[in-house]
């Protein structure tokens, strides 16, 4: 293979982009009820996307069943996480044993997703004065989620679970459930109102396949480094609120198309529209610059319980470290 196509198989890592039919979906199953939600209720509404985003994802990876109860389990920790960090921590741990028991039943990722947006409940990002309010808010928002996901058809049926190896399971459980509490811990004490970013970057980079863990962090590095810049150049040229705002909705749909064809693009593009988003609350430079901290230390983190991890089951279940590794492409 030549270089042109190495450099082209690195930035093209999978087959195709993400249809437009399931980008409209994804739209009005995740996007609608945020905005409804943020119009009447104002920042508490961003309770609507910590579990429209997961419930919709989950749905499409492991089944509505799946995704119900993992959106309802995290939905509830983030209530006792959201305004304790003592509690964050110890919640961290909890959802990290709900994430092993469903790796061991090959449902992982879809349990991850859930644990992504639960990230968001350890910074003071979203109002905690009225826990009702906002458990209703993040209910609605799973319950439209899961039933506009479920009538386009995009819920995926299982058929029946296989069940892997117990070592691998105790082994990821410990190494993910380390690596969160560590995340939240550090996300709380060095970035402040942001520090959701770390935690929410190592779910991320946790999420199996781990064929490729190096060459994934190194390409959600460099892709986060690019669209930071982006943003903060973006910035310099004083655009309004309303054409900043209007600039994040459109790149947002394309990033997703282009995030299964290349992980590289839409990961910037990505990075770029919730940068954008948060200038419009924030001071974008620090913002920016927080993210960049967090992706890389994410990626120290990640990598470093990666290689324990492989090291671990090398020596205890070799069987396992393949099948865990095998499936990079998927």
């Amino acid at each position: 293979m030549s270089i042109g196509e190495r450099v082209s198989a690195w930035f093209l890592d999978g087959p195709a982009p993400m249809r437009w039919t399931d980008i409209g979906v994804m739209l009005v199953a995740v996007v609608l009820p945020v905005v409804v939600a943020v119009l009447l209720f104002g920042p508490m509404g961003m309770g609507a996307f910590a579990a429209s985003m997961p419930a919709h994802l989950a749905s499409r990876e492991g089944g509505a069943p799946v995704a119900l109860l993992a959106t309802i389990a995290t939905g509830l920790g983030g209530m006792v996480a959201i305004a304790d960090p003592v509690m964050a921590l110890m919640t961290a741990g909890c959802l990290a044993v709900m994430t092993a028991i469903a790796a061991h039943h090959q449902l992982a990722r879809p349990a991850m997703r859930a644990v992504l947006t639960w990230t968001l409940f350890t910074a003071p990002l979203i109002p905690s004065d009225n826990l009702p309010l906002l458990l209703g808010i993040y209910l609605g928002g799973m319950v439209w989620s899961i039933g506009i996901t479920s009538l386009a058809r995009r819920v995926r049926t299982l058929e029946a679970l296989s069940v892997g190896s117990r070592v691998y399971s105790f082994t990821f459980g410990a190494v993910f459930g380390s690596g969160l509490v560590l995340a939240v811990w550090l996300g709380q004490r060095l970035f402040d109102d942001h520090g959701f970013w770390l935690p929410l970057t190592f779910v991320i980079l946790s999420m199996p396949p781990y064929g490729a863990l190096f060459s994934r962090s190194l390409k959600r590095t460099l892709a986060t480094l690019l669209g930071a810049y982006a943003s903060v150049a973006v910035a310099q040229v004083g655009l309004s609120a309303a054409a900043t705002g209007g600039l994040a909705l459109v790149i947002f749909p394309l990033a997703f198309r282009l995030l299964p064809r290349s992980s590289f693009a839409g990961t910037a593009l990505l990075t770029f529209s919730i940068l954008e988003v948060l200038s419009l609350i924030s001071d974008i430079d620090a913002v920016a610059a927080e993210r960049v901290e967090t992706v890389l230390l994410a990626s120290v983190l990640t990598l470093v319980l990666g290689v324990l991890a492989t090291g671990v089951l090398a020596v205890l279940k070799p069987k396992a470290l393949h099948e865990a590794t095998a499936d990079d492409a998927a």
